[in-house]
């Protein structure tokens, strides 16, 4: 997988959303997607097949897991914030 692959697949709103959540860069996003998708598919489709119950909630490890809860930064005013 390529990041061009990921770039075609997500539209634009989307990465931006998931950016703007995760509090990742547009490209450190789409690295992590392109990097971490195809073990996450082949983890979810054991021998190319669905599980036949949901594994959401079952407590494994998901795509997103290791990024950092994003915190929006307190706007300056330009003045001392004290």
């Amino acid at each position: 997988m390529e990041p061009n692959d990921v770039e075609a697949a997500i539209d634009e709103d989307t990465l931006t959303s998931l950016s703007m959540q995760t509090g990742l860069s547009r490209e450190e996003l789409i690295s992590r997607i392109t990097r971490d998708l195809p073990e996450a598919v082949n983890k979810m489709t054991p021998n190319g097949a669905l599980p036949p119950e949901s594994t959401k909630g079952s407590g494994e490890a998901t795509l997103l897991d290791d990024v950092p809860p994003h915190r929006p930064q307190a706007k300056s005013t330009g003045q001392n914030d004290v």
